[in-house]
């Protein structure tokens, strides 16, 4: 555009706001996409801690038992023993199946948001370079509007 257009610096101004705006929105979706990574990361840990409260737990109850030992006949103890480890045993195995059904659901549902990510990118990015565009043509056909009302002035 000519140093005379007046609309030249507002279609600058323009262009740099949607700019500013397309980065904008683009860092708010990384950001988005970096907790949803980091929450879905957190669940191992989740699982973890919670295997460690199930093994406290039966330490626990073996001290429990270990003690009873000193005061009931050893037999009767150890048939309570036997049935406490079965138990855990039944805990342990339907925790970590519970676990990883959950764990791969987790995963397909991580997929699933991270695709959709990619697709809100995708319609972002489409979106600004469509206006852009159109910013862009309307600042060309001004130009040229511009530029002939500067040649009908002169020669007028």
């Amino acid at each position: 555009m000519s140093a005379t257009n007046p609309f030249s610096s507002a279609f600058e101004l323009q262009r740099t706001m949607i700019d500013q705006s397309r980065r904008a929105m683009e860092t708010g979706i990384d950001a988005q996409r970096a907790a949803m990574e980091t929450w879905f990361d957190s669940f191992e840990s989740a699982k973890s801690v919670q295997k460690s409260g199930v093994t406290l737990s039966k330490s626990a109850v073996h001290a429990y038992l270990d003690g009873m030992k000193t005061v009931f006949p050893e037999e009767s103890v150890a048939e309570l023993e036997a049935a406490v480890d079965e138990q855990f045993e039944a805990a342990d195995e339907i925790h970590e199946d519970a676990w990883q059904s959950f764990l791969e659901g987790l995963d397909e549902a991580e997929t699933t948001y991270d695709e959709m990510t990619e697709m809100q990118l995708e319609m972002l990015a489409e979106g600004f370079d469509a206006f852009e565009q159109l910013q862009s043509d309307a600042a060309e056909t001004t130009e040229e509007v511009v530029a002939s009302a500067e040649e009908l002035a002169e020669s007028a």
